[in-house]
């Protein structure tokens, strides 16, 4: 690597202006790259349970940064055009994330134009009009905030949530802040969200049923007997075993079906050691790789 501390300050903002150049052309390959292995699902195969697990896991990009280039590629693969506006600097990585959303209405090609040389402010001006309900994607994202009180010097680690919830949720809120005010007089969201999802977990969540020695379904479960759901959670530690052709093991805790390695409808059993944790699309590719397409295992 250069040593830059040897350089003026216009050697560097030469220097700094071709790392922009070199980084702006590789740019767009990286995006078709990954647009292509995103839509033959090739990354499933190898033990990621999507594109944006393989992006945070394998190349260590952050979750926002992953979800842009996963929303570019995605977007590009439909219309190509915008490579060449990316790698060209007419459009930028944040600006063809934000017109994704709206690739395959029919003036797709106008929107792309008018979004050239745009700044963000202006690029939302363009957008906000063709989608006026839209909502913002969920977020949780930790920070660090100042403790309270005078003096203080240390910070304390938070997580800042943000999403656009119903009229119907605000109601069931406030009407659990009515019920808790007598042990949270002052309603703060974060003490009454967490004893309402403390308490779902108790009664729902896998893991402590297992700690109670009692049943807990799981998606596709019902005709398992419940020690036997038990004992394969445990093996499998509550998460997905699939495992890729390079030894990667998927271990995603969402959407976990208890899949048969022997299908029933071929005589397998309900037993231990012919089920195992998958989660739904790995259950799914499983599915594919033995019936093949449009085929359901009984």
């Amino acid at each position: 690597m250069d040593d830059f501390n040897l350089l003026s300050d216009e050697e560097l903002l030469k220097r700094l202006g071709e790392l922009h150049k070199e980084e702006r052309g590789k740019l767009p390959w990286f995006i078709a790259c990954l647009g292509e292995l995103d839509r033959r699902k090739a990354l499933e195969k190898r033990g990621y349970s999507s594109t944006f697990d393989y992006c945070v896991r394998q190349l260590g990009l952050s979750e926002d940064e992953a979800c842009r280039r996963i929303q570019a590629a995605r977007a590009a693969v439909s219309r190509p055009q915008l490579l060449p506006a990316l790698a060209e600097g007419r459009l930028s990585l944040t600006a063809v994330s934000r017109i994704a959303p709206h690739i395959r209405r029919p003036d797709a090609p106008e929107i792309i134009a008018r979004a050239e040389g745009k700044s963000t402010r202006e690029l939302e001006c363009i957008l906000a009009p063709l989608s006026p309900e839209s909502s913002k994607r969920d977020l949780m994202r930790t920070i660090a905030v100042a403790a309270p009180g005078p003096g203080a010097t240390r910070n304390e680690i938070k997580v800042h949530f943000a999403f656009q919830g119903s009229p119907a949720l605000r109601e069931a809120i406030e009407r659990v802040r009515e019920l808790l005010a007598h042990k949270f007089p002052f309603g703060g969201l974060n003490a009454l969200l967490l004893v309402v999802v403390e308490d779902y977990l108790a009664r729902n969540d896998p893991q402590e049923a297992i700690k109670l020695g009692r049943g807990a379904s799981v998606g596709g479960s019902s005709a398992i007997a419940a020690p036997v759901r038990r004992a394969v959670w445990a093996r499998d530690g509550g998460r997905c075993v699939y495992v890729g052709p390079g030894g990667v093991r998927c271990e995603s805790r969402r959407m976990l079906e208890f899949d048969h390695r022997r299908p029933r409808s071929r005589g397998g059993e309900n037993s231990v050691e012919n089920l195992r944790l998958l989660c739904r699309p790995h259950n799914d590719a499983e599915r594919r790789r033995i019936l093949g397409e449009g085929k359901v295992i009984p």
